[in-house]
């Protein structure tokens, strides 16, 4: 049944893209696939660890508690530099949370500082923090997954009703530039539920789209939006109500190589759903590595340099996690 499935969608989505010129493949079966035992790294206090972002010789890792909200380590041996990032309403300071900006650049850049600056971070010798460029974004939106580009354009997803979008931004001249809005796929369900929600990552060349109750993979030229390769997967066309057997992408990170991109839609035979596995994929939509995990990650970060992967996950409150590929 389920091969059926996939035959009948992938015969209608072959059909709609000769239409509009993309190449659409069936997920291929990857080429290499390891399973890993986590190695763990108490950090010594209740961190509360989230999102996380890694340049050159630091791991960026956002907490959720308020006195310090940014905390740097050393990689790959994840020790600890320093803590930063107060809440309160001065120029240095986060009014609520902070937000880390992805880039292709060695340079940390965190968004959130007096509510509405972007900023740069940079660790010194003696574990010292200084915050040196600065754009001011007089824009009153939900920014999701925000990425720099071309040094001074920043990518990022937002809600604008009734649909999900991708926006780009000059950040020098201080105006939109170009927008992609995501198809509304089930507007009889709220938004929250509507099958066209994704995640967005993005490089100098490409933007990709996974999503979350579909188990596809969307890569667009970062130039211009057009849609280039579709990558679909077995999944049953549903209407979602945020339970687990529904969920397939939740997140996707651009490495400097590849893509990783974390999946919850693996099912054994009966039905039920395995741990998160993440997907690697090179830029034009080939698979390069599956890999399965002891304790699967929720929050990550590759290190192609170092050859492994940075991790936490809710049970591990003041752990941070390293997987060595």
């Amino acid at each position: 049944m389920g091969k059926f499935l996939l035959t009948l969608l992938f015969v209608i989505l072959l059909l709609w893209g000769c239409n509009q010129n993309v190449h659409i493949t069936e997920k291929m079966v990857f080429p290499f696939e390891k399973k890993i035992q986590v190695v763990k790294f108490p950090v010594g206090e209740v961190m509360d660890p989230s999102y996380m972002i890694q340049k050159g010789e630091y791991l960026l890792v956002e907490s959720g508690q308020p006195q310090k909200q940014l905390f740097v380590f050393t990689v790959p041996d994840l020790r600890f530099v320093c803590a930063t990032g107060n809440q309160g309403r001065g120029p240095e300071e986060f009014s609520t949370f902070p937000t880390l900006v992805e880039s292709r650049t060695d340079t940390f850049y965190v968004f959130g500082y007096a509510h509405r600056h972007l900023k740069s971070l940079a660790v010194d010798s003696a574990a010292r923090v200084h915050l040196t460029e600065c754009y001011e974004i007089p824009l009153h939106e939900v920014f999701n997954h925000m990425h720099l580009i071309d040094d001074s354009v920043l990518l990022y997803e937002t809600v604008m009703l009734p649909q999900y979008a991708v926006y780009k931004y000059d950040l020098k001249n201080r105006k939109s530039i170009d927008e992609l809005k995501i198809e509304r796929e089930t507007p009889e369900s709220e938004l929250t539920f509507d099958t066209s929600r994704g995640y967005m990552a993005a490089n100098d060349s490409v933007m990709i789209y996974v999503y979350l109750y579909k188990n596809q993979i969307d890569i667009y030229d970062v130039k211009d939006f057009r849609l280039k390769r579709r990558i679909v997967g077995v999944y049953k066309p549903q209407k979602p109500a945020f339970r687990d057997e529904e969920l397939y992408y939740l997140g996707v990170i651009p490495g400097d190589k590849y893509f990783y991109a974390l999946f919850k839609g693996a099912r054994t035979e009966k039905g039920e759903n395995r741990s998160n596995t993440i997907e690697v994929y090179d830029y034009d939509g080939n698979p390069v590595a599956l890999y399965r995990f002891d304790i699967p990650p929720l929050y990550f970060y590759p290190d192609e340099k170092n050859n492994c992967i940075y991790a936490t996950h809710p049970s591990c409150m003041d752990t941070l996690l390293r997987y060595d590929l």
